[in-house]
């Protein structure tokens, strides 16, 4: 499902993993900043020179659209248009700060917190739910084309999706069918790997380094960061009353 996110050299998970949650969190505390959008292009610019393009254009696109969306119907409520711009800049902060942690694939991060000695029952549990959404959407996906193969009307507004006979016998039972085979061959996969929760001797094929890049992604989005929270203070007159 987030395939496509992911970069061709993407950044450690750690740093990815920190510039994540704490850009959004800033962002969030400094949405009422008119500044806000200058520092969503900062952060905007610096992933796509660093090939996560995809990723930021699509979650700027989908969460732009939504905020304005939601901002203009808040604005026409409240009858106060004044503050239309917190909401999309809101919606915009989760979609472009996320950005760094989508690009990471799951192995990469679970290979990183196997160097650091992280329980292996978490590692194993962590990486089957980054993967559970896309092999879920991915069996929903296989099951609705089998569908239409069949003759059956998939799109959810028409009626002949929410038949019984359809929406149950059609798709509910194969995909619970599809999720117990999964979970049987995950759990024959895991057994036959000779997987338990010590860590003894265990190695990781290609160890996860942390780069002169990856430190100077982390040095830019922390200098973001600051700019975005002193700013208003060393120039009071760019914040709204």
């Amino acid at each position: 499902m987030f395939e496509q996110f992911h970069a061709l050299r993407p950044v450690h998970p750690l740093a990815a993993l920190f510039c994540s949650l704490s850009s959004m969190a800033v962002g969030m505390i400094a949405s009422h900043n008119p500044l806000i959008f200058g520092y969503l292009f900062f952060l905007a610019a610096l992933f796509i020179l660093y090939g996560l393009y995809t990723a930021v254009t699509w979650m700027a696109l989908g969460m732009g659209i939504f905020g304005i969306v939601t901002g203009g119907i808040t604005a026409l409520l409240n009858g106060n248009t004044d503050l239309f711009w917190i909401s999309p800049a809101r919606c915009l902060v989760i979609g472009i700060c996320v950005v760094p942690l989508l690009s990471v694939p799951p192995a990469l991060l679970t290979r990183c917190l196997n160097q650091m000695h992280a329980p292996r029952a978490v590692t194993l549990g962590m990486l089957v739910t980054v993967r559970f959404v896309p092999v879920v959407w991915g069996e929903i996906s296989q099951i609705r084309a089998a569908m239409r193969t069949r003759g059956v009307d998939t799109r959810l507004n028409s009626l002949a999706w929410y038949r019984p006979s359809n929406l149950y016998r059609a798709f509910l039972i194969p995909l619970v069918m599809r999720a117990v085979n999964i979970s049987d061959t995950l759990a024959l996969s895991v057994k036959t790997r000779a997987f338990d929760t010590l860590s003894r001797g265990a190695t990781v094929y290609r160890p996860v380094r942390f780069t002169p890049r990856d430190a100077l992604f982390t040095a830019l989005t922390v200098l973001a960061m600051a700019a975005i929270l002193l700013v208003p203070h060393v120039f009071p007159e760019v914040t709204l009353p």
